[in-house]
This record gives structure tokens, C-alpha cells and sequence, in this order.
């Protein structure tokens, strides 16, 4: 089809396509840090040899999240997308139904431990590659809107989560400070580093 007010020509392919394509980038990024591998030796293991691998789990989350994802359906988007999975070499995507099935399992054995070791890794190893010997803070409770039974309004008036995170510069992700009710006054314990 030629086009006559923008330079440029549309045709039809048989190769596949994604309407995921910036995610690539952020996937492969993913896979370049070697966090996947973290993830597989600070989560706990599936307990039997048909399970899935955490990895399997958290990369379509972190995917689903990066793409403006807000629920567990929100995987299906992934899932689905046959071009972004074949780019990213991901066999397997779990349904929404087994993603929420294993993060209530890792809520009750130990996964958000896990995570705090990968996070404080991450950190650590972000702050021994930069020269600054000292950091300004920036604290601040952050919402999470939720629908959970166990969620409270809001400041905002929204129902959800109030963790406070402390942010440093440059320094990528948050350091997380205090999980719990939404009330953005209280004061937690600050995460060794």
C-alpha cells in the first residue's frame, strides 16, 4: 500500500510480530544482569520435579509490570504473546491462576526473604561500582492500590499499601524500609546494607 502523506510503506509478513516490543529491551536487560539466576538459588525451589523455577514466575511479572500491567490477568498479555516469548526465550509462562497460587506459597515460605537478599545484593553491588562515599536519602511512602481484603485506604483515599522506600541518586531499585498498613507517619527498621 503506498502511502502519499507519511514516508513510509506498509506490507504484510509472515514472520512474527509483538506489540510488546520495548519489553524486549527491558528483558533482555533482565537476562544480562543475571538476576534470573539469583533468583533461582534465593527462592525457594518447587517441591516437586513438575514445578516451575521462581525465574519462571518473576521474569513474566517484572515483564507484565515494566508493560503498565496492574493485576495477575494482566499476564495473560504475555502469555499470549508468542513474538515477545520466542525473542526472550521463554518456554514457559505460567497461567494467572499458578502465578497466584505461587505467591501465596512464597508469602508463607520464606520467598520475601528471598527477595530482600536479592534486593540488598543488588544494592550493595550497585554502591561498590559507584565512587560516592556519601548519599542523600529521599523518603517517602509510595501507594500501592490493592483490592485485598487485608488493604486500608489510603491518604489518597484509595484502597491499598503505604510501604515507605528511601531512594538514593541514582541508585536503582528502592531500599525498602517498612511494609504494612498504609499509614505513611510510622517509622520502620532501616534494611542493613
Amino acid at each position: 500500500m503506498q502511502c502519499n502523506v507519511l514516508p513510509f510503506k506498509l506490507e504484510t509478513t509472515s514472520g512474527q510480530i509483538t506489540p510488546h516490543a520495548g519489553l524486549a529491551v527491558f528483558g533482555e536487560f533482565v537476562h544480562a544482569t543475571g538476576i534470573l539466576t539469583q533468583i533461582n538459588s534465593e527462592l525457594p525451589a518447587p517441591q516437586s520435579n513438575r514445578g516451575y523455577k521462581p525465574a519462571c514466575f518473576i521474569e513474566p511479572f517484572m515483564l507484565m509490570l515494566n508493560g503498565g500491567g496492574r493485576s495477575l490477568e494482566d499476564l495473560r498479555k504475555i502469555r499470549m504473546d508468542e513474538g515477545l516469548r520466542n525473542l526472550l526465550k521463554m518456554k514457559i509462562v505460567p497461567s494467572s491462576d499458578a502465578a497466584g497460587d505461587w505467591l501465596r506459597r512464597m508469602g508463607a515460605n520464606n520467598g520475601l526473604e528471598g527477595l530482600q537478599k536479592i534486593n540488598n545484593q543488588i544494592i550493595r553491588r550497585t554502591i561498590k561500582r559507584d565512587n560516592t562515599t556519601e548519599y542523600t536519602l529521599d523518603i517517602d511512602a509510595t501507594q500501592i492500590v490493592a483490592e485485598k481484603q487485608a488493604a486500608n485506604f489510603t491518604y489518597k483515599g484509595e484502597k491499598g499499601y503505604m510501604p515507605m522506600v528511601a531512594y538514593s541518586g541514582g541508585i536503582r531499585p528502592p531500599i525498602p524500609l517498612q511494609s504494612g498498613p498504609p499509614v505513611p507517619e510510622q517509622t520502620g527498621p532501616v534494611i542493613p546494607l
